[in-house]
């Protein structure tokens, strides 16, 4: 009995796809792994060192969802300056802008000044760092710097609050 090459080669195909969506089927369709938004990268504790010839200074910025509150530390860990200040995350691009506004100067020689003008700034989260890309929108006032900020493990103030009232 002759069998064409026709039928040999529907029936190769028929079994492979037959084991091919048998395989498929049995295999379970993994959830989507969404990558967490710009501005839920950005939330947390990050700081910044600066070494002068008085010591290091530390500064502290802690982005709570809407809002912003940077520190400056002296060698001793002593709250020398703060300000706070609203912001909101834009990522409608390629590359998410930080907008903030409303800074209010919390401690340090012009406690209580208010600053109503927005600012706004690039940014990108690599790992545990925090870019900060200043000057490049177009309404910038500023000529183009970029601030590295690490994310903040361990909190090296044991008691943030009373070492703000100390710098008061």
């Amino acid at each position: 009995m002759f069998i064409s090459r026709s039928f040999w080669f529907g029936a190769c195909l028929l079994s492979l796809f037959a084991i091919a969506s048998s395989g498929f089927a049995e295999t379970p369709v993994e959830d989507a792994v969404e990558s967490p938004s710009a501005a839920d990268q950005i939330k947390g504790d990050w700081v910044q060192y600066r070494d002068t010839a008085n010591g290091r200074y530390m500064m502290i910025k802690q982005h709570l969802g809407d809002r912003t509150i940077l520190t400056t530390y002296d060698p001793n860990k002593v709250a020398i300056y703060s300000h706070q200040s609203d912001y909101v995350v834009d990522d409608a691009g390629d590359i998410p802008v930080f907008r903030y506004k409303n800074k209010v100067v919390r401690i340090g020689p012009n406690a209580g000044a208010e600053d109503a003008r927005e600012h706004a700034y690039h940014f990108r989260v690599v790992d545990d760092k925090f870019y900060e890309l200043h000057g490049m929108l177009p309404d910038a006032e500023h000529p183009p710097r970029m601030t590295v900020w690490e994310r903040l493990k361990v909190h090296p103030i044991e008691n943030p609050a009373e070492s703000l009232q100390r710098g008061k």
